[in-house]
């Protein structure tokens, strides 16, 4: 039986238990997470950038997010109404740098691969060439698992040790 985690995440679980449904979704059941499920998700547990109370805009620190081969997705966030966008961290040979990307092309499952940014790399023998940040549908399935995730350890850090096991209280 297929799980819906648009549903399954807000069920009242225990941390543990919503721990151990993420790590159980197969690859689809990940990839068909909802835009809105993610933007209440870093409503919910992501951190504002100032300490006003009006601040609505707030950020979800990722690890462990990436493709396994030269880029991370570091973190996402919501920006003016309500737009997501992803900051990803890509490494050349040479140089490294950030790119931003839109979650809701990143959820969009009609596409194999999905290239969330170029590094431009020149060498002093004049060879260049563009590193891409390419990503299939299993790597934006562990992007999606890394954001379940943060989110059940930010938002219950208080029930949760850093092993992910309840606290006896």
């Amino acid at each position: 039986m297929a799980t819906n985690i648009n549903v399954e995440l807000f069920k009242r679980y225990a941390p543990k238990k919503k721990l151990e449904i993420i790590n159980s979704l197969s690859e689809n059941e990940l990839l068909s997470i909802s835009y809105a499920t993610v933007l209440r998700i870093i409503k919910e547990a992501g951190k504002g950038d100032s300490g006003k109370a009006r601040n609505k805009f707030k950020t979800l620190f990722l690890s462990d997010a990436g493709n396994n081969w030269n880029s991370n997705v570091t973190s996402i966030w919501n920006g003016k109404k309500d737009v997501i966008m992803m900051s990803v961290y890509i490494q050349g040979d040479d140089t490294d740098t950030y790119a931003n990307y839109e979650l809701k092309n990143f959820l969009d499952n009609r596409y194999e691969n999905l290239c969330l940014g170029k590094l431009h790399e020149s060498f002093r023998n004049g060879y260049e060439h563009e590193v891409p940040a390419n990503y299939d549908r299993a790597d934006r399935a562990k992007v999606i698992k890394a954001i379940l995730t943060a989110y059940i350890k930010n938002k219950y850090n208080n029930k949760l040790n850093n092993n992910g096991k309840e606290e006896d209280n």
